[in-house]
């Protein structure tokens, strides 16, 4: 990638920033910032957040890029899940994918500053930009602190082309740089395709001052040729493949030139809380008069089996009190390829389930009707089902997927699911995506029936609009919440295409104004803090009348 454009603003610039904000009028360092179309949270920031850094997991039907890798698949239809890419059915285009992974550092010149990260994900890059021209792609970052701006930056960016004929994707990678503080800060990202912003990222953290010898927070790596290199993050790191290597880095604070110090990292399973034997290391480090020491480390998992991990680092000083040795941990997916295949390989198959499950299109629209209640690493299993896999493996897979689930009556269960399939493809399919691959049905397979409905399918003012009210979301692969909305809307105004504009719920797709984006038709602001018309009676009151206040 190659950056046409970079602007940068700092301390000295906070006071023309701050005034532009109070009088709510673009100015010209920033063309197009008064049409933001609000959007989504999913900046990954250090220590505690206002919100959910690992949003995109479920956030509309979005890509995940395992181990940087995205296939290609031109012009089929996609089911595009819960952060994941699926080779399944849906069709692609709701939007750009970006996110941002933010990491505090520190240097003895330049004090605190931010390293953000950021990750295009391409079939969605590709899908929404209209003409065969290299795409453009404009972010905005905005820190702000107590006192008001902190720094801001300004990046074009020119992606390359696309090789229709290419059987891999690749994610779009590139960092910035902002000047930081300490204490409680606010992040704030906008992006968009060409000059325009039309999403946000955002995101609250804290630094504490530099303090004594310390560990920056860890950030995964990847390697391209001989160099180190962030590596694409779509939400918690996934590693996937037959034989993987994980890269780390840190920052190492103020190390004693006088004593001996070393690095030690282990790699604990969070079901056990135990360390896995045989996946850890030691790195000594020498003796360093610079206060910042960088430390990278890597770390064969080929045989580390599937579950979720947590690489936990620590650092030794000589003479140092143990109670104080910096610790810093970093949390990923093991998805063991090997071990998936042995379980479908020794699964007996019950001629039940074959003829439940039918064969070769059949089948797999069942198996993709999986997808919104699937576990991570039945996800990923099922984005390797291509035509080449046989129908054999394919019924085992859903046959192990029952029987863990329900050991006793695997079967029933499996054809009550079916018929709650049939019923999401008559309420909400069109004639290319199928009812289980659009978002309303995907909510409604993954959280269950909503508690109440609010339906405005003929507005005058705006577009056709739904409403669903859920009093709790309580199912095996998401958090537990209460009183939570989903704001679904028909752009193309006819037809059943509804999609998720905004919920309030964990993981999902978050915009604060979703009310202009519903009333575009009628409601325009150049107020960025606008978030479109109020009232009860105009936007779901039987939802307000039900929904718990202060819950959730």
């Amino acid at each position: 990638m190659k950056i046409e454009k970079s602007e940068s603003w700092t301390y000295g610039h906070a006071k023309k920033i701050t005034r532009w904000q109070k009088k709510k009028k673009p100015a010209q360092w920033m063309d197009g910032f008064a049409d933001l179309g609000g959007g989504r949270r999913g900046i990954r920031t250090p220590g505690p957040v206002t919100v959910n850094g690992f949003q995109d997991r479920r956030d509309r039907p979005l890509c995940h890029s395992s181990a940087a890798k995205v296939r290609n698949f031109a012009l089929m239809r996609r089911m595009l899940l819960l952060g994941f890419l699926s080779t399944c059915l849906a069709t692609y285009g709701q939007g750009l994918r970006l996110t941002a992974d933010v990491h505090p550092y520190w240097g003895p010149e330049i004090n605190h500053y931010l390293e953000l990260t950021y990750s295009i994900e391409p079939m969605s890059l590709y899908a929404q930009w209209s003409d065969t021209s290299a795409p453009r792609v404009t972010v905005v970052a905005v820190l702000q602190g107590n006192a008001g701006v902190i720094a801001a930056d300004k990046l074009d960016l020119a992606c390359p082309r696309q090789q229709m004929d290419a059987e891999v994707l690749y994610p779009i990678v590139q960092n910035a740089f902002l000047a930081a503080d300490t204490g409680s800060m606010y992040l704030t990202v906008y992006y968009g395709l060409g000059d325009d912003l039309t999403d946000t990222l955002h995101g609250t953290f804290y630094l504490a001052p530099q303090q004594g010898v310390q560990l920056a927070p860890l950030a995964w790596k990847e390697v391209q040729g001989k160099r180190l290199v962030p590596r694409a993050q779509f939400g918690q790191a996934v590693y996937a493949h037959d034989t993987d290597k994980v890269h780390f880095y840190t920052h190492g604070y103020r190390l004693p030139p006088s004593k001996k110090s070393f690095f030690r990292y282990e790699v604990y399973s969070l079901d056990s809380d135990r360390p896995m034997e045989g996946f850890g290391g030691v790195q000594r480090l020498g003796p360093n008069d610079d206060p910042v020491t960088a430390i990278q480390g890597s770390l064969w998992i080929t045989d580390l089996p599937t579950g979720q991990y947590e690489l936990r680092c620590t650092l030794h000083v000589q003479d140092m009190d143990e109670a104080y040795y910096p610790q810093e941990r970093l949390a990923f997916y093991r998805v063991n390829p090997r071990e998936l295949a042995r379980w479908n390989e020794h699964t007996p198959i019950d001629p039940r389930w074959t003829g439940q499950l039918g064969t070769g299109d059949s089948l797999r629209h069942w198996i993709n009707g999986f997808y919104p209640i699937a576990s991570i690493a039945e996800r990923q299993q099922i984005e390797r089902m291509g035509p080449g896999m046989s129908d054999t493996a394919i019924w085992r897979f859903a046959q192990r997927f029952w029987e863990v689930r329900y050991p006793t009556e695997a079967l029933p269960q499996f054809i009550a699911y079916k018929a709650l399939l049939r019923q999401v493809d008559r309420e909400y399919s069109s004639r290319s995506v199928p009812g289980y691959a659009t978002d309303r049905g995907r909510i409604f397979l993954q959280y269950g029936a909503p508690t109440l409905t609010e339906k405005r399918p003929f507005e005058t003012d705006g577009y056709p609009y739904e409403i669903w009210q859920y009093n709790t979301l309580d199912v095996p692969n998401a958090p537990y919440q209460i009183n939570k909305i989903f704001i679904f809307v028909n752009y193309a105004v006819a037809g059943r295409n509804y999609e998720l504009l905004h919920s309030d719920a964990i993981g999902e797709v978050y915009n604060s104004r979703w009310k202009i984006a519903l009333q575009k038709r009628s409601y325009n602001t150049e107020d960025i803090d606008d978030t479109g018309q109020t009232g009860y009676d105009k936007f779901g009151s039987r939802i307000y009348n039900n929904i718990i206040p202060g819950g959730g």
